[in-house]
């Protein structure tokens, strides 16, 4: 009933991926804690941890043109005749927590501390971006998160009790999205159709953490997701024959503090 532009894994297939990119990532940098070197804290080792803070979703929803029963290769869309298609434009923002797991190897060069690792992540949250159509007002869009998770490599340099770091990797999450036209003025035509589920795409950010104790350490941090374009689409209500097609580019903005246990 609705498609994807991109293979879907499906979530069981989803999970068994993200699980082994997960203990592909910790084991690949998981190592002894070690004390502290001369001048510096150590960044040796496996940590846990938890984050609360701050999501902001993005979605583009584009009217595309039918490509599905007898109006499929007209060029019409839902509002559309053809030529540029509307994009309905929505965000929603919100709060987030979520838990992670990771591990780091330091490597000294010169005197300088390089830090490269891996981190699993979970963030929950309750996000739903709705839209409306500019030209016709009865048209409208939805789009939620409901949970991201990302396995992402780290790497960084330390500066006495900080260190500055990169990270990017793999992202998963819970995406639905929804086109809606319920109403017969000022157009005939109703559907209601949906598409998403779990979702796959990437994330990259960039972020600090201080160490304020042998094993604790505080962070802050930024990552974008992108899930790249989920379809919703289906047979509409009326007229028949009609199969509305609505892709949504869906991204996803975060900051967050991190409270980690070091190892």
């Amino acid at each position: 009933m609705f498609s994807y532009s991109r293979q879907s894994l499906g979530p069981a297939g989803t999970g068994r991926l993200f699980c082994s990119l997960a203990s592909a990532a910790l084991s690949l940098f998981a190592v002894p804690a070690f004390a502290a070197e001369p001048g510096g804290p150590s960044w040796n080792g496996c940590y846990i941890g938890a984050s609360a803070g701050y999501g902001r979703a993005g979605v583009d929803a584009t009217d595309s043109p039918f490509r599905d029963g007898p109006f499929a290769g007209s060029g019409y869309s839902w509002n559309g005749g053809g030529g540029e298609y509307e994009t309905i434009k929505s965000h929603d923002s919100g709060l987030t927590g979520g838990v992670e797991a990771g591990c780091d190897r330091q490597i000294d060069l010169g005197g300088t501390p390089l830090v490269i690792g891996g981190v699993v992540d979970f963030s929950a949250m309750n996000l739903e971006a709705t839209g409306t159509s500019a030209i016709v007002g009865d048209t409208h869009t939805r789009a939620g998160i409901d949970w991201a998770a990302s396995v992402r490599a780290r790497a960084g340099v330390g500066a006495g009790d900080v260190l500055f770091f990169v990270s990017g990797g793999v992202a998963v999450a819970d995406v639905n999205v929804r086109a809606f036209d319920q109403e017969v003025s000022p157009t005939f035509g109703r559907m209601n159709v949906s598409g998403g589920g779990t979702e796959t795409g990437w994330v990259a950010g960039a972020g600090a953490e201080w160490r304020v104790k042998p094993n604790l350490s505080l962070s802050l941090e930024y990552l974008h997701y992108d899930f790249g374009s989920v379809t919703a689409t289906g047979p509409a209500i009326e007229p028949a024959g009609a199969f509305p097609r609505f892709e949504n580019d869906v991204r996803l903005d975060t900051v967050r503090i991190g409270l980690k246990w070091r190892m």
